[in-house]
């Protein structure tokens, strides 16, 4: 099992065809939840938590936090807990009033982000991720690569769903061990618990190929 200070979940490890890494961005989508630092801003979780350079972070154009639209990245902080929703450039009037400071970034003041914490406790912590567009391809492998934390019903319901892709392209480990497919295409629940801790990388033999 992945062991981590929050807990203890089972540990699914895919090693996959580069093409079948994209059928995972549905669950980046729907929000995973990463262990990193907290405490610090948005624009410090993004540089140095997720590992998004200076281009990457002027691609994403909506950022929110808690369910609000975040303008300043600098004095936002990411909490134990927090949900980060990331996005590329939407289009129409939706995507002109989210992007962080844009031109009508002033008719949505009501779901703007402010900063009301005094304090901030520091360390590691869960963060609820999601990430949308065009984002997905560029930040997603390596995230899954590093692992995430997804619902187990969430994961059945993809396998199900790419189940004759995921068989003749992937190997699997659970804890460790080598399984079949086919029993996480039965089950919602793996070991018991809600939560499997994921993590998707090419494998290094189809990758020579």
């Amino acid at each position: 099992m992945a062991e981590h200070s929050g807990g203890h979940y089972p540990h699914l490890a895919f090693l996959l065809d580069g093409s079948l890494i994209a059928r995972f961005f549905l669950l980046l989508q729907q929000g995973v939840k990463i262990r990193r630092r907290v405490g610090c801003s948005v624009d410090t979780f993004l540089r140095e938590e997720i590992k998004a350079g200076p281009a990457m972070i002027e691609k994403i154009q909506s950022i929110m936090l808690d369910g609000k639209a975040v303008d300043d990245i600098g004095s936002s902080l990411v909490h134990e807990g927090s949900v980060l929703a990331l996005s590329g450039a939407m289009p129409g009037l939706v995507g002109a009033t989210l992007r962080r400071g844009g031109a009508y970034a002033s008719f949505r003041s009501a779901i703007t982000y402010h900063e009301t914490e005094k304090t901030c406790m520091s360390g590691e912590g869960w963060v609820n991720i999601k990430i949308f567009n065009l984002l997905m391809a560029e930040l997603g492998p390596g995230l899954l690569r590093q692992g995430v934390l997804v619902r187990a019903a969430d994961l059945a319901d993809l396998l199900a769903e790419r189940s004759q892709e995921f068989r003749s392209g992937c190997s699997v480990t659970l804890d460790g061990k080598s399984i079949d497919i086919g029993m996480l295409e039965e089950s919602t629940k793996l070991a018991g618990k809600e939560q499997v801790f994921l993590t998707v990388d090419r494998s290094p033999e189809r990758a020579r190929l």
